[in-house]
């Protein structure tokens, strides 16, 4: 192990914890126990030499007390216990020095050593939070107006410090205080600024997710467009455009075109927007699906596209942090002619492994797995050859084995479904989500005899939409809490300047 290793282990006291900010607390901590424990020797060698023999043994204590602390905060790697200790040690060491060096008289100069009790209530702040540092300051206020009550009283504050050198010493101590103050709020300040750039990375991370999510709906094989509030258009796919045929640049920022509309004013989306339960209500015998998250899965007729067809339309709230919606999503899936044209492709596998690139199976009534697409290989690490035949919930994960299980029973009833966000495990045990998306296919007498479910592979966007959310909620705590010590420590530094002039 290097020296910059070594030095790194020692400021941070060999903790492992990934929260930057607490390693921060720790780094600072231990640098200003190990810079009070080598300041202790020289200032009791200054006592020494001027004949304060009782300040001597007190800054020497002081020095192996802070060595205890340093090796408490080590040991326990508790912030709060070490700290409150190391503040201990320095409060009694200022008391002891001020009470023998005058502390409150008529000299005036000799009042500049109660600078540094500002010293250690910003340090308590910033160490242990506003509860400790507000229980420090109390005391230290309690410890003044006892000196004032004693001062008042008559009572005669011995003083070690030569006449002569009593104003040196005093100025001296009342600049090495400030000096101290403002590299506090110096790493107070630089904080901020941290917290801030890793907001504008946060920022930026979240303008690519977005993106990346607007590739995804632009690519994605169903028409699909988004409606802001205001009922106006912000999305509109490529498959939209070759459904409707129009483009989307002359449908951005105005209302859906009216042959995805429902009645003569909305689509389901704007009506989703308005009124939420006015949908139930008027299309109550064509909802295939729906959540209490307010997805709905609709089977309609849209006469108004090409010569008319049969969709099923799926429309889901898009919310705000507060739960209210700010806009709605659509998906459009024609399936005038999906049993007669599309699934016949499915009982061939050589024609089916040319389909799309989606992860496709196919499940049989007894829940048996009887397709198995090359998609499917790729993506989940099953061969065909292992998948045929085995029970579909092999490989889905046990939380979402219910809504699974729940779902195909529905297919076999002839429901369709779109949307469902599933967890399956790959063949090297890695989590795999998915929205799926399946219809049941229909034997000669009507009744469904499998279900053919296409898969989209959204790990990655969940992996990374959790991460921003969890770092920007993060963030935004620590900014929170950053600007609240931030206008403390300025609040606190004009006080004792206004206290001084």
């Amino acid at each position: 192990m290097n020296l910059e290793s070594l030095f790194n282990n020692f400021v941070s006291s060999g903790t492992k914890s990934l929260d930057l900010e607490t390693v921060k607390k720790f780094r600072v901590l231990n640098l200003f126990l190990f810079v009070f424990v080598l300041f202790s020797p020289c200032l009791g060698l200054f006592y020494f030499f001027i004949g304060a023999d009782l300040l001597f043994y007190v800054t020497i204590i002081a020095g192996l007390l802070g060595v205890s602390a340093l090796i408490l905060l080590r040991e326990t790697k508790n912030l709060v216990v070490a700290g409150n200790y190391a503040f201990f040690v320095l409060w009694a060491t200022f008391l002891i020095i001020r009470w023998n060096t005058g502390a409150m008289t008529e000299g005036g100069m000799i009042l500049l050593s109660w600078i540094w009790n500002a010293v250690l209530i910003l340090m308590a702040i910033f160490i242990t939070g506003y509860l400790w540092g507000t229980i420090w300051a109390i005391l230290i206020f309690v410890e003044a107006g006892v000196a004032v009550y004693l001062f008042r009283g008559g009572y005669q504050f011995p003083n070690l410090i030569p006449p002569d050198i009593s104003p040196v010493y005093s100025l001296g101590a009342y600049l090495l205080g400030l000096l101290v103050i403002l590299l506090i709020a110096f790493l107070y300040e630089r904080e901020r600024a941290d917290i801030a750039d890793r907001e504008r990375q946060k920022s930026k991370a979240l303008v690519e997710a977005k993106s990346y999510v607007d590739t995804i709906i632009e690519r994605f094989a169903f028409p699909t467009f988004v409606v802001d509030r205001e009922h106006r258009v912000i999305q509109w796919n490529r498959a939209c455009q070759r459904l409707t045929g129009v483009p989307a640049e002359e449908i951005i920022g105005k209302k859906v075109h009216a042959s995805l509309c429902v009645d003569n004013q909305w689509s389901l989306a704007d009506i989703l927007i308005e009124d939420p339960d006015s949908i139930v209500e008027r299309f109550s015998g064509s909802i295939i699906s729906r959540t209490d998250s307010g997805y709905l899965e609709v089977g309609i007729p849209l006469p108004a596209i090409r010569e008319g067809i049969e969709a099923i339309v799926t429309v889901a709230p898009i919310r705000d942090i507060n739960g209210s919606i700010n806009g709605a999503i659509e998906t459009i899936q024609d399936v005038s002619k999906l049993q007669q044209e599309v699934y016949k492709l499915y009982d061939d596998y050589d024609q089916a492994v040319e389909l799309p690139s989606d992860p496709t199976f196919r499940i049989d009534s007894k829940g048996k797995i009887n397709f198995w697409n090359k998609a499917c290989e790729e993506n989940f690490g099953y061969p065909r050859s292992q998948m045929i035949g085995k029970n579909a919930l092999v490989f889905v994960s046990k939380s979402t084995r219910r809504p699974f299980k729940e779902t195909m029973v529905r297919a076999f009833k002839g429901e369709s479904f779109n949307g469902k966000e599933w967890k399956y495990y790959s063949a090297q045990a890695n989590p795999v989500y998915v929205l799926a998306r399946g219809h049941p296919v229909q034997d000669s007498s009507g009744k469904p005899r499998e279900c053919v479910i296409v898969n989209t592979d959204i790990t990655d966007l969940r992996s990374r939409m959790d991460d921003l959310r969890r770092e920007a909620s993060e963030a935004k705590e620590k900014l929170k809490g950053m600007t609240e010590d931030y206008a403390l420590l300025r609040k606190n530094i004009a006080a004792y300047i206004r206290r001084k002039e």
